[in-house]
């Protein structure tokens, strides 16, 4: 009963800091013809949600000769991921992300993107996120949520393991208590991998590893650095099993103040923010990588075939539901640059 009241205030709280920050920033502000934007961001000002804000802010101001202009909050949208829709269909920002897992309860089939292994690397990765079946994805999110999308860019979850205890193949995950998203995707892979998921608000997941309450978060090297969850882990486990992915979205009242030509400034300026932040997070990652190695930590990177293998429940189970994901699934590895080639060039490359 007192964790039920505690969350009953901390939703109680919420609403009400959403109202307070709607009367006090607003969605748009216009003084003298200009037209200012607020982008707010859960992150902190190190992260690539940041970067992401601050490229999106230049391009914008430069392109529109300071018609527009983007005034950042980070840290302020909202405590709960899952909050971040209303807040932003609210008024309280006009720019905002969130994780795409988040947004299932508006639109299902956004968990595709989350599917473990769908992405081979960063430059299959690079390519499908132009594809039709992404598109094809945002724009039902957008009619879904009441929001434009603009564009999907990487979080940090799905890298990598981290854990109090070294994991060097998968038989290691038996017993291993893990917190992941509370997705019902994200627990079935999991699960399938062999851990044991533990549901653990994200506020409590330091000191759920500090107590022994889990043993071991799904969160990518650099995120556990700068979150400071590598005080209270001891190994990274380099599996890069799934590319979580968030979405930049834009309120209704800001877009549609917008006209066409702002439109086009907008919409670009968010896909070369977000190619930017894509490719420096992954540069991070690695860096980061090679850090945790100096640093004295354990970083193992275990076969990935046993995780692939055991990844084919997931997709048995997750097609047999949603029967056109099998189709999209397909499209997707078409687009690998990896491994596709001209007809022509099959068998030449010896």
């Amino acid at each position: 009963m007192q964790s039920n009241n505690s969350n009953y205030f901390k939703r109680l709280l919420s609403v009400f800091l959403m109202m307070t920050m709607v009367t006090v920033f607003g969605v748009i502000s216009a003084q003298a013809g200009k037209i200012t934007l607020k982008f707010a961001h859960q992150n902190n000002t190190f992260d690539a949600d940041q970067l992401l804000a601050e490229t999106f802010k230049d391009l914008v101001e430069a392109k529109t000769d300071g018609e527009i202009e983007v005034t950042i909050f980070p840290g302020t949208l909202t405590n709960s991921e899952e909050e971040a829709i209303e807040f932003l269909k609210m008024g309280s920002a006009a720019i905002g992300a969130t994780s795409a897992g988040h947004i299932a309860g508006y639109y299902p089939d956004v968990q595709f993107l989350q599917l473990p292994y769908l992405f081979k690397s960063m430059e299959h990765y690079k390519v499908a996120r132009r594809s039709g079946v992404v598109n094809e994805i945002l724009r039902k999110v957008s009619k879904a949520t009441g929001l434009t999308a603009l564009g999907i860019y990487s979080d940090c979850n799905g890298f990598a393991i981290s854990s109090t205890t070294p994991i060097t193949k998968i038989e290691d995950a038996k017993g291993v208590k893990l917190r992941c998203m509370q997705n019902p995707l994200f627990v079935d892979i999991y699960k399938d991998f062999g851990f044991t998921v533990t549901p653990t608000d994200w506020g409590e997941l330091y000191t759920s590893l500090q107590t022994g309450l889990v043993n071991a978060n799904d969160l990518g090297v650099y995120c556990n650095y700068i979150f400071k969850l590598k005080e209270v882990v001891k190994s990274f486990a380099i599996l890069n099993q799934m590319w979580t992915q968030k979405i930049i979205f834009m309120s209704p009242k800001a877009w549609d103040k917008l006209n066409d030509s702002q439109r086009d400034i907008v919409k670009d300026a968010a896909e070369s923010a977000i190619e930017l932040a894509d490719a420096w997070q992954y540069v991070r990652e690695q860096e980061f990588i090679e850090k945790a190695k100096k640093d004295g930590y354990t970083v193992t990177y275990p076969d990935t075939d046993p995780f692939k293998k055991a990844s084919e429940k997931v997709y048995a189970k997750w097609f047999e539901k949603n029967p056109h994901w099998k189709a999209w699934y397909e499209e997707i590895q078409l687009l690998n640059p990896e491994e596709r080639l001209p007809e022509a060039y099959k068998g030449k490359r010896d």
